[in-house]
């Protein structure tokens, strides 16, 4: 092969390369606002968390400990990685680590959702069930930012430092402060927003929905504001959730193939990763710890194997949610 062939596969190598190191630029963005909240364990600072009590009439705590053992089991799996510690194994692991990392925070959110009688199996309605809670401001700051608006129209909130995208904005600027980490945060947010309205395009393109037919009858292929905000209006807030399962569908192998080959650290994706899903795993479970009671919560902590938890749902509670 000849040095201009090389080159050539070079940069086809990094081309492909962009879409994985965009992806940990944000979710180092995620953890770096998290780390910098000084109030992201103080709970009692949130009117919402002070009056939680279940509030579903068919309440079974058996459905809460079936939750929450699930959640655990699949950030245990997640973790195993971290006892490893080989380079190759994080990159290999990204096919199951995103489905895990996803999983383990959606079900403890669904055992809190399971003590307010909103659980349900669709994951669309129990994301926007958690967007509809952020906008209402039920959860901390620290996980507070959404996006919502119609085409050309979004607003961003919960990001403080965030004053509109540069010129020269990108997704893979180096993130040494917290402003450089909310706009990272309010890209993310952004490209999630247009990819769930590409989404939706193609889903009432399958249903030939009416509302978007031409002349012809054929669905259209050139969509004007006044289109796109008919499915913008259908899409609710966009969070943090959002950002998971967005990770979550990237697992298949195609798309998993550009993470591989990317030249990023993946220990440190790892890491980043994990720390969002301990923070989201410490907020619903002090949720629900403060609607059951503690001594209810710590019964279903200590029936789990410890091996498995010791270093997650355990910590969190003895060295946090039981002081708030």
């Amino acid at each position: 092969m000849g040095l201009r062939e090389k080159l050539l596969e070079l940069r086809e190598r990094q081309k492909k390369s962009i879409p994985s190191r965009v992806f940990f630029n944000h979710f180092f963005a995620i953890t770096y606002c998290i780390s910098c909240n000084d109030d992201r364990f103080k709970l009692k600072k949130i009117p919402y968390y002070n009056k939680i009590k279940i509030k579903n009439p068919d309440f079974k705590i058996k459905e809460v400990k079936k939750l929450l053992w699930n959640s655990w089991s699949t950030e245990y799996a997640y973790r195993i990685g971290e006892q490893i510690d080989n380079a190759e194994y994080y990159k290999f692991s990204l096919h199951w680590n995103f489905p895990q990392a996803y999983y383990s925070a959606y079900l403890s959110m669904t055992a809190f959702h399971e003590t307010q009688g909103i659980a349900n199996d669709q994951h669309e309605k129990s994301i926007k069930l958690f967007g509809n809670s952020v906008k209402d401001k039920h959860y901390p700051s620290a996980i507070g930012f959404y996006s919502n608006g119609l085409k050309d129209e979004f607003q961003y909130n919960g990001l403080p430092t965030f004053k509109g995208f540069p010129k020269d904005n990108s997704p893979l600027t180096k993130i040494d402060c917290l402003e450089d980490a909310e706009l990272q945060v309010a890209t993310f947010l952004k490209t999630t927003r247009k990819q769930n309205a590409n989404d939706k395009r193609e889903r009432f393109k399958k249903q030939n929905d009416k509302r978007f037919l031409n002349g012809k009858k054929e669905f259209r292929k050139a969509f004007s504001k006044k289109h796109w905000d008919i499915i913008y209006g259908t899409i609710p807030e966009t969070s943090v959730f959002n950002l998971l399962y967005r990770l979550r569908i990237k697992a298949n192998y195609r798309d998993i193939e550009t993470f591989i080959n990317a030249d990023i650290d993946f220990k440190s994706f790892h890491t980043s990763l994990g720390e969002l899903i301990d923070y989201l795993n410490f907020v619903h479970e002090a949720y629900i710890v403060k609607a059951i009671g503690i001594d209810k919560y710590e019964k279903i902590l200590n029936e789990f194997p410890s091996h498995l938890n010791d270093r997650t749902a355990l910590r969190r509670f003895y060295e946090i949610i039981k002081k708030i």
